[in-house]
């Protein structure tokens, strides 16, 4: 049986609203109420200097900076506080703005975190589910509105290389080095998503800003994909074109390739992970963690193979690199890069628990009944 894999056609393109595309530099603005920042009591000024930077990365902001002033997403201003920026250049020449909040996100009051566990989120795709379709928001945090009275915690100093003016920003939107963005601006699009209803049997999953879409029938995929596309540039957020996957039988989402039934890793995260270096600091060892902690459901005995870089993280002396670690951490991504491929599990069916005891430890593992 031969299937028909639905593209984004020309037909298709003129039943989305183009003004949901992000071309042309122009960002999203939601219509909800402005976000509100609470520091800790007594915070003092913040006031970190601007670190030096070259001048070719200052040019690299200058088109930046000054189209984030055209569509008010920054302000002049004169702040108590101040944190430094940074230009990070990006693989294909640009540059990227950056700030550096830490101080800013050591103070703040956070609020209970509701974004979900990547695991438990794809443990939700019913295995009957064939079409998918991921959405990819643009700057998403940006189409949140700051409160006037919270705006001065984000400000910084900005160099003009060319007009040699030195002058103070600010955000007037969420900003993407805050710690609380991803949390706001989720709860603010699932509040949002609330009001949309798919097609059918239709489900849809969020992860912050990455939405995927997926469903047994490619119709009703089809026609609640652009549904949904419509309803998003309605409500003042933009989407990417170029990473839209729109109505396939594999997409990746979250780093995972997802399929009827199926996850695995995808070959850029194993790629990436494959091509790291043997770590240097403890830094670079909480970096190591971090990458296979995300891809542990595919590394048997995680626990187990990973002691050794915990050891060295806990240990009070220097990072000593044997060759002993280094075939440890070979050991360690060649599981990755045979890593196999999971089935998604089936809720409606019993599971068998399995658990093995480890030196008093007993790592357990669930697999489906047959």
């Amino acid at each position: 049986m031969k299937v028909k894999i639905m593209k984004l056609t020309a037909e298709d393109l003129e039943e989305i609203n183009p003004e949901v595309w992000a071309e042309g530099g122009k960002s999203g603005l939601l219509n909800i109420p402005p976000i509100e920042v609470k520091m800790q009591p007594g915070t003092p000024p913040i006031r970190i200097k601007q670190y030096p930077m070259s001048l070719e990365g200052k040019k690299g902001l200058i088109p930046i900076i000054e189209q984030l002033l055209k569509e008010g997403i920054l302000e002049p201003c004169m702040s108590p506080h101040n944190t430094p920026i940074l230009a990070v250049k990006k693989a294909e020449g640009k540059y990227r703005l950056v700030q550096d909040l830490r101080e800013i996100n050591k103070r703040t009051i956070t609020k209970h975190p509701v974004v979900p566990n990547p695991y438990n989120l794809l443990s939700q795709i019913p295995q009957e589910h064939a079409w998918f379709t991921t959405i990819d928001l643009k700057d998403a945090f940006w189409a949140c509105p700051l409160a006037e009275e919270s705006r001065d915690w984000f400000a910084f100093e900005w160099d003009h290389p060319e007009t040699k003016r030195r002058q103070q920003l600010r955000w007037t939107r969420l900003s993407q080095g805050f710690t609380e963005s991803p949390n706001l601006f989720g709860q603010a699009l699932e509040r949002l998503l609330e009001q949309f209803t798919p097609e059918g049997q239709v489900q849809i999953l969020q992860y912050v800003d990455d939405l995927l879409i997926s469903g047994e029938n490619q119709l009703e995929v089809r026609t609640t994909s652009i549904k949904l596309l419509n309803f998003l540039g309605e409500k003042g957020l933009k989407v990417s074109k170029r990473k839209l996957q729109f109505v396939k039988p594999e997409v990746t989402y979250l780093g995972h390739l997802i399929g009827k039934g199926y996850k695995k890793l995808s070959p850029e995260r194993i790629a990436g992970i494959i091509a790291i270096p043997a770590p240097k600091t403890k830094r670079d060892i909480r970096k190591l963690l971090g990458l296979f902690g995300y891809c542990r459901h595919w590394i048997d005995e995680y626990t187990q193979n990973v002691r050794f870089l915990y050891d060295k993280l806990v240990s009070p002396e220097p990072i000593e690199w044997t060759q002993e670690d280094e075939k440890q951490l070979e050991k360690l991504k060649n599981k990755l890069s045979t890593a196999p491929v999971l089935s998604l599990p089936d809720l409606k069916k019993e599971f068998d628990l399995f658990v093995v005891r480890v030196c008093l430890k007993f790592p357990s593992f669930a697999s489906r009944s047959s």
